[in-house]
């Protein structure tokens, strides 16, 4: 049997256990819940098995090497890790509410390999990659990752448990004014060339960030503007991820790429990238469409869980030990991958830019730390910064590989 028909396998088992997750919350059965965390279990396992079947398929093909090389192998691992993670915090906790949240991720994680048509193919490691650091490099990292990414989800839910009400329709309309009037002023600027485009993005960055540091010291004063930030992350993921789906698929049924090119030049081409201007508007209106469905229906969602969630403090516990095992692992990945670059490159440390946002989102990270050691922080502002580490976190993953270019680019979308 090969691995890949136990990968996809265990991506059945993933979107079963996400299905069930879900109507758990929603139908509120034990024998439900009971059954999708068998199916989890019994889909990590069968993953496990497929991860050193790979393992020996290397060798057999006279390769013989660990397989956390490429975008295929590391999205494998990481979801392995996430699921991982889960598991432990489930039966530690003994809560199963939040594998409605984790789940998908792991889902869409294999899912987004079989769409995106990202090569499984065992092919011998390049040069810069023949060395042992690859292996604790990658396995450390990815553990810090699946744990910052069960912080993240956890971080989440206690946003929204939080909320007492989502607050005035002024918040809900000046979100989507705001995306009404960056949109264009995005699209006009880059439209000026390269120097603009980046003073854009930069300027974006800077409004993003203030906005991120007035939610960290008023956030627990202002909840209506602190779910305006939840109803932003989920509308981002789900945008992100359909969008990302609806790209692949028109590239893989209407697009043939010359050989070698590389699919990330193709990004978001089907969407808001689209040649035809009202492709590009019913883009860019479904977003505003997704983004009120979620903030008013949020309240919602917070009655179906309540029941299930645990105490806010639980919460709150929980995340910070889940940073405070991921924030080590991560210091410990960018150690070992300092050690490989220079085994492999004759430096440390080049400011390639996977290695310059792994030092911003250890930053991130170690100022949750702080902020709870020395401050004494708890409650919203440090799920905030939960969630802000997590998405540097994707950026950092996938984000640099996708976007932009450096050392690292042999991890990207082929």
């Amino acid at each position: 049997m090969e691995s890949s028909l136990l990968f996809n396998i265990a991506t059945l088992a993933y979107l079963a256990a996400m299905v069930l997750y879900i109507s758990y919350l929603a139908f509120r059965k034990k024998a439900i819940g009971w059954t999708a965390t068998a199916i989890t279990l019994a889909g990590f396992v069968i993953q496990t098995l497929a991860l050193l079947l790979r393992w020996r398929e290397s060798y057999q093909m006279d390769i013989g090497r660990v397989p956390l090389s490429n975008l295929y192998e590391s999205l494998v691992f990481f979801t392995w890790s996430t699921v991982l993670i889960y598991l432990i915090v489930e039966f530690k906790y003994k809560t199963k509410a939040f594998g409605a949240f984790v789940m998908p991720v792991a889902f869409l994680a294999l899912a987004f390999i079989n769409v995106a048509g990202i090569s499984s193919d065992i092919t011998p490691l390049v040069p810069a990659l023949k060395s042992n650091w690859l292996f604790y490099h990658v396995l450390i990292s990815f553990l810090g990752y699946a744990a910052f990414g069960v912080a993240f989800a956890i971080s989440m839910i206690y946003l929204l448990m939080n909320t007492d009400e989502k607050g005035p329709v002024a918040n809900l309309f000046a979100g989507l004014g705001t995306i009404v009037v960056l949109a264009p002023i995005g699209y006009f600027m880059a439209s000026q060339g390269d120097r603009m485009k980046t003073a854009f993005w930069l300027g974006l960055g800077v409004l993003v960030l203030a906005w991120f540091i007035y939610l960290i010291v008023a956030g627990a004063r202002n909840k209506s503007q602190v779910f305006l930030f939840w109803s932003f992350c989920i509308t981002l993921a789900i945008v992100l991820l359909v969008a990302m789906g609806i790209d692949f698929v028109y590239l893989v049924s209407m697009k043939n790429l010359a050989a070698g090119e590389s699919y990330k030049k193709h990004m978001f081409e089907s969407t808001f990238l689209n040649s035809s201007t009202p492709v590009t508007i019913v883009s860019w209106a479904a977003v505003l469409a997704v983004f009120y469905f979620i903030w008013s229906k949020g309240m919602g969602l917070k009655r179906l869980l309540k029941p299930y969630i645990p105490a806010q403090d639980l919460l709150d516990d929980v995340t910070y030990r889940m940073i405070a095992i991921g924030w080590p692992l991560l210091t410990a990945g960018i150690i070992t991958g300092a050690v490989w670059a220079n085994s492999a490159w004759g430096t440390y440390w080049s400011w390639d830019p996977k290695e310059t946002w792994s030092l911003i989102t250890w930053f991130v990270y170690a100022i949750y730390l702080h902020a709870r050691y020395v401050r004494g922080w708890k409650g919203a502002q440090m799920a905030v910064i939960s969630a802000v580490g997590f998405l540097a976190v994707i950026f950092t993953y996938l984000g640099v590989n996708l976007v932009l270019s450096g050392l690292h680019s042999y991890g990207g979308l082929n």
